[in-house]
């Protein structure tokens, strides 16, 4: 008996954008470290009416692939114009892959996402990014079980071999570690910490409530010139920033944020969040009506974070500012944090990862980003 066709269709109304939104309920319906993403974030991408902050610079293709007219996978093919203008290339990307363990079904969405790609007139296809490495990146190859920090991606063991399968091949791996109060020395980290500020003649500022949109701007501020010359960074328009910053508010702990300040310029920020997955994991997408309120009622309870941004202004690099951030993350554990996942960290970033694993940190998972060269 021959194999049941497999066809891929654009997303197109209602009825679609739910089978896209719900497939991976279905798809992980086993899977006990699943963190289903917010109903409404996915909304604010798939509704053609409520525009993410994304499609400012950029474009995206959903898609379905069907089996006997039933969905058994879906993908995004994305034209990110800020990372084609940052870094002068012809880019494509694809993301929000999910697929049944069949690799016919992989390839013709990893097709489909290529040709759409390439009719653009773009030369290679990257990814996963949803939409973007500012997001939800990488494909989880490696690493302990267990849900994944808040907003880290999760995905079934197979996800790899079925893109490699569809010709892609590795570009760049993304590390996560883990650091625990158990294995800091604590006082140690909090003495170098205040050395290195003392030899700099830099201060630690806190972030201020009362001026809580000018200290999110400023946090992305410093974040754009920090990695702007790093692989595959896309600067975070003005658009997202005030997005973030009212995204921010409701879930945002003041004390897990510091700014470094030296003759009244803040040259480095740190920036960590609780690591909601622990309540995201049990409300299965669903934050209304009663979701969100556990969501803030646990802020204060949940002790691991996830630091979600460290950097340095490229003017003050290469003097050890970030071991005294890093001093400063291990000072939060004294606010009931007790774990923390620094994520993502670059493959090739040997000076953050040396920091963090002289100060106990671990190496705990590993993310696949993948290249395509795509044929005109």
């Amino acid at each position: 008996m021959s194999q049941a066709a497999v066809r891929v269709d654009p997303v197109d109304g209602r009825r679609d954008r739910r089978a896209f939104r719900l497939l991976p309920h279905r798809l992980y319906t086993n899977d006990p470290f699943w963190v289903a993403p917010p109903n409404m974030d996915m909304a604010r991408f798939l509704h053609p009416k409520r525009k993410h902050a994304f499609y400012e610079s950029g474009d995206i293709r959903w898609m379905l692939a069907r089996k006997d007219d039933r969905v058994v996978g879906r993908i995004a093919a994305i034209e990110n114009r800020a990372h084609n203008a940052h870094h002068g290339d012809r880019t494509g990307f694809f993301g929000f892959f999910e697929a049944e363990n069949d690799p016919q079904v992989a390839k013709v969405l990893l097709d489909a996402a290529a040709t759409w790609a390439a009719d653009r007139g773009l030369k290679t296809l990257r990814g996963p990014t949803s939409p973007s490495l500012n997001y939800e990146s990488g494909c989880l190859v490696d690493g302990d079980p267990g849900a994944p920090f808040l907003m880290m991606p999760h995905n079934p063991p197979w996800y790899a071999a079925l893109i490699e399968a569809s010709g892609f091949t590795k570009v760049m791996d993304l590390y996560a570690f883990l650091a625990h109060e158990d294995h800091h020395d604590i006082e140690r980290w909090l003495r170098i910490g205040d050395k290195i500020l003392k030899r700099n003649q830099v201060s630690l500022r806190p972030f201020d409530t009362g001026r809580f949109d000018e200290d999110v701007h400023l946090i992305i501020d410093v974040f754009n010139d920090a990695w702007s010359r790093n692989w595959g960074f896309v600067p975070l328009s003005e658009r997202e920033t005030a997005a973030l910053a009212k995204e921010l508010r409701p879930v945002f702990l003041p004390w897990l944020c510091s700014f470094l300040v030296r003759d009244g310029e803040t040259v480095g920020v740190w920036m960590g969040l609780p690591d909601y997955n622990r309540v995201l994991l049990k409300l299965r997408g669903r934050l209304f009506p009663f979701g969100f309120l556990k969501l803030l009622r646990a802020k204060g309870r949940i002790d691991a974070m996830r630091v979600m941004l460290m950097g340095i202004r490229k003017e003050h690099q290469h003097r050890g500012l970030d071991a005294a951030l890093y001093g400063d993350i291990i000072r939060a554990n004294r606010s009931g944090i007790r774990s923390a996942e620094c994520s993502w960290i670059l493959e090739t970033n040997t000076p953050m990862i040396n920091t963090l694993e002289r100060a106990g940190a671990r190496r705990w998972r590993t993310y696949r980003i993948y290249d395509k060269p795509l044929t005109p």
